[in-house]
């Protein structure tokens, strides 16, 4: 089972599941099953709020207990239960199954994919006055925006289900039912088959999963009315007709995830950073010179069509770009990087092709403008592996020449 997650998971999954794909599956398996240690001993430090039940705040009570984690595995090789997706292949016709979910909240942190199957664990807590009396996961699954990886597409970010809604590319078919009682489990871990209305192969894609769940007793409620929520939607790609995680991101509200670009920062030296987690890139139609006298209509600088193509499809955190270097140091003189986070982007078989400018006549690294000479230029991208590390890749150089004369482009 492919997995990815800040902590970077370990790899494992049910042998009737389809195998997962094996350049992703070879990678820093031994890094990812130390760090799944980590998930099985998660546990939430109690706080002054978290009070017993009932019991008055002025009191003298003890912090609500906490219960013992769940065990992925255990989870994951435990019997599934079907599920009636009705509700959603039928707006309007049926009931979803919760109405409520404001009893507790599962902070997503690993997720595992494998075939159709889908993990996803984490901190959970209980809000006060509610019980636990087990784990029943409710997943929908949503199509992101294309242009914000983080955000359903326009038509699904309403409530599904009720009639009038769009009838969602997938669908929870099986999962794992936990029964239980209280303390609640420290951190919990759901497990999803998914599948569609009509039983075709799962559409290729960005998705998000947006979790819930049942099985809690609250203050006025039957415990098929209470229930739970995920912090955050879940990033989910289907590459080949198969579920896989976003390398390094669980979830990303803004479509960004934290990377690392000192390596492109401005004075910093350019070198290629880790082995480029399976990214190549190439320049194209790329400017030779360059006037440090900017055009009327804007800024001057250094042009290159971009072209990024990788060994895994699916989403990845990229930001490409074009930066200039002084041919005696090395060093980064224009078109540095400083943002703390990249956004997420769709790579497809032909990866992804972008005109970028790397800025002389304004920017970071010279005032007012760069200083007429020869410098180096080349393409680089950034992007973040599974377990978080940020890759810097670093394209073949070209000379080009800053003229202290009329603009030329």
């Amino acid at each position: 089972m492919s997995d990815l997650s800040r902590s970077g998971a370990d790899r494992r999954g049910r042998s009737a599941r389809p195998a997962a794909r094996p350049h992703r599956a070879a990678r820093s398996l031994a890094a990812r099953a130390l760090a799944a240690l980590g998930v099985g001993v998660l546990a939430l430090t109690p706080t002054a709020c978290d009070r017993l039940p009932g019991v008055d705040p002025g009191g003298t009570s003890q912090p609500a207990a906490r219960g013992e984690p769940m065990d992925p595995e255990e989870v994951a090789a435990a019997a599934t239960t079907p599920v009636d997706p009705g509700w959603l292949c039928h707006p309007g016709e049926d009931e979803p199954p919760l109405r409520s979910a404001e009893g507790g909240t599962l902070i997503p942190e690993t997720v595992r994919a494998e075939g159709n199957d889908l993990q996803v664990s984490g901190p959970f807590r209980l809000e006060e006055g509610y019980d636990y009396a087990g784990f029943t996961p409710v997943g929908v699954m949503l199509p992101a925006a294309p242009e914000d990886r983080g955000s359903p597409l326009e038509g699904y970010d309403g409530e599904l289900g009720v009639e009038g809604a769009p009838v969602p590319p997938m669908v929870v078919r099986e999962r794992v039912e936990s029964g239980g009682q209280s303390p609640a489990p420290s951190a919990a871990t759901a497990q999803l088959t998914l599948g569609t209305c009509d039983d075709a192969p799962l559409p290729d894609g960005q998705y998000l999963l947006r979790l819930t769940g049942g099985e809690l007793d609250g203050p006025g409620r039957g415990e098929d009315d209470a229930g739970w929520s995920a912090s955050g939607d879940v990033l989910v790609d289907v590459v080949g007709g198969a579920l896989e995680p976003v390398p390094g991101a669980v979830t990303a509200p803004g479509g960004e995830i934290p990377a690392d670009l000192g390596p492109l920062a401005c004075g910093a030296e350019l070198r290629a950073v880790g082995d480029g987690d399976g990214l190549a890139i190439t320049a194209s139609d790329a400017a030779q010179s360059v006037s440090t006298t900017p055009p009327e209509d804007g800024a001057g600088g250094v042009t290159a069509e971009v072209t990024v193509t990788s060994e895994d499809l699916g989403t990845r955190a990229l930001l490409p770009g074009v930066v200039l270097t002084d041919p005696a140091t090395g060093t980064i003189v224009a078109g540095a990087r400083n943002s703390p986070e990249i956004p997420l982007q769709w790579l497809g078989e032909d990866g992804m092709t972008r005109a970028e400018t790397a800025w002389t006549t304004q920017g970071a690294c010279h005032t007012p403008a760069l200083s007429p000479g020869t410098y180096r230029a080349h393409a680089v991208a950034a992007t973040v592996d599974a377990e978080g590390t940020t890759h810097v890749v670093v394209s073949d150089p070209w000379d080009v020449e800053v003229l202290e004369d009329e603009p030329v482009y």
